[in-house]
């Protein structure tokens, strides 16, 4: 019983490093920016390319992970993929023009996707059911501590330090994780003769992927919109200081942890699509508030701030079931699985990121209307489709 319970602790670890790699190669860096188009003679806005090139190249990348992690093994993967992570790393805080940057940052974000891609295939590789929506749900746990630090330790690092080591950080943490797959993890799971007959368009078909994927797509572009939109609305329109709104996104992580947490909980007792419901419920709760107490008058802070945290709460419930619940039916190319459900859900927050740059409305509008229709889209998934894909007669469309 110790070995187990030390085994399931210590991929417990090894997925919270490998989904945290996403964050940290993003959050940390991000108080760094004003000093790095400073050092490099270049305006924001191309520095901020630096994070839009990541995304694009992460998303992307994706695909090919999930067919790279199927055919050669989850460990191969990881390893050569935390090692170009790690390169890309050291390259970023040795860069001095901004081109050198932005390059080492694309390498950075393809060599991410193989890191988490890896790290949702392992779930399913040794997990099925609820089982493996828990572990999902407490790696992203502890990622989401580490995201809520990643950040502040950026920001002390870059003040007293400069950006060059923040950069190097982003390797450090590369450097431990692929030591801890060196060390710590076994499980290959290569599979030699793949099943071409599993296409795309397999995947697309199968409600529970889609709707999974859907309902993780849908609550990311929440998260994301506050992350564009907040702080326009906080520093440009409610005139708070850049040190008072750093406080902001991390009360939201901490509110998707705590999310998080009672997801765990709730799924040892109930199933995934009553579990959904409940976070579809914090959802629409967090959106309809914040749209009422918007259109009443009360345009503060915490009007804001506190219906977005429970929106976020619901977020702690949505991911773990959307990411794990869309690679749960496919246990044989459960990589491919999640490179087009990781695939579907960046481009989801790709187009609702699009929709809202042009929002023809000020920012604190176009934030209260985009949480209150994504919000009525999570329930619609939750209450109608979710239920209707865990179905065993109704897995497929017809």
């Amino acid at each position: 019983m110790k070995n187990t319970t030390a085994s399931a602790n210590l991929i417990s670890l090894l997925l919270m490093l490998l989904l945290a790699s996403q964050v940290v190669a993003t959050d940390m860096y991000l108080p760094a920016l004003p000093q790095i188009a400073n050092d490099l003679s270049s305006s924001i806005g191309q520095v901020q390319w630096t994070l839009t090139a990541y995304i694009i190249s992460f998303g992307f990348m994706q695909l090919v992970a999930g067919t790279i992690s199927d055919r050669y093994g989850r460990r191969r993967t990881l390893l050569w993929g935390l090692a170009i992570y790690t390169l890309a790393g050291i390259l970023g805080a040795a860069a001095t023009s901004l081109p050198f940057l932005l390059l080492s940052r694309v390498v950075q974000g393809a060599a991410t996707a193989a890191a988490v891609i890896s790290a949702r295939a392992i779930i399913r590789d040794q997990y099925s059911g609820a089982a493996g929506l828990g572990i999902m749900a407490r790696s992203m746990t502890g990622m989401s501590v580490i995201g809520v630090l990643a950040p502040v330790f950026g920001g002390l690092v870059t003040e007293y330090v400069g950006w060059h080591i923040t950069m190097a950080m982003i390797a450090v943490f590369g450097v431990l994780t692929w030591c801890t797959v060196f060390f710590y993890f076994t499980e290959n799971h290569a599979v030699k003769e793949q099943d071409i007959s599993v296409t795309a368009m397999h995947f697309m078909t199968h409600q529970k992927f889609l709707f999974s994927s859907l309902l993780a797509g849908f609550s990311y572009s929440g998260a994301i919109a506050f992350l564009m939109l907040s702080p326009f609305v906080f520093i440009g329109e409610f005139g708070m200081s850049r040190v008072a709104y750093g406080v902001l996104p991390a009360l939201c992580s901490l509110a998707f942890l705590a999310g998080t947490l009672v997801c765990r909980k709730t799924l040892t007792v109930w199933q995934v699509p009553h579990v959904v419901k409940l976070g579809a419920s914090l959802s629409l709760i967090g959106g309809v508030s914040e749209f009422l107490l918007w259109h009443f008058g009360y345009h503060t802070v915490l009007a804001m701030v506190i219906p977005q945290c429970i929106y976020m709460l619901g977020h702690g419930f949505h991911q773990p079931c959307g990411q794990g619940g869309a690679v749960a039916p496919f246990p044989d190319c459960a990589g491919r699985a999640a490179a087009w459900s990781g695939f579907l859900i960046t481009a989801t927050a790709f187009v609702v990121g699009q929709l809202i740059s042009h929002s023809a409305v000020k920012a604190s509008e176009t934030l209260v209307l985009t949480m209150l229709s994504l919000a009525i889209l999570l329930v619609t998934l939750s209450w109608f489709a979710i239920p209707r894909a865990y179905s065993e007669r109704t897995l497929k469309f017809v």
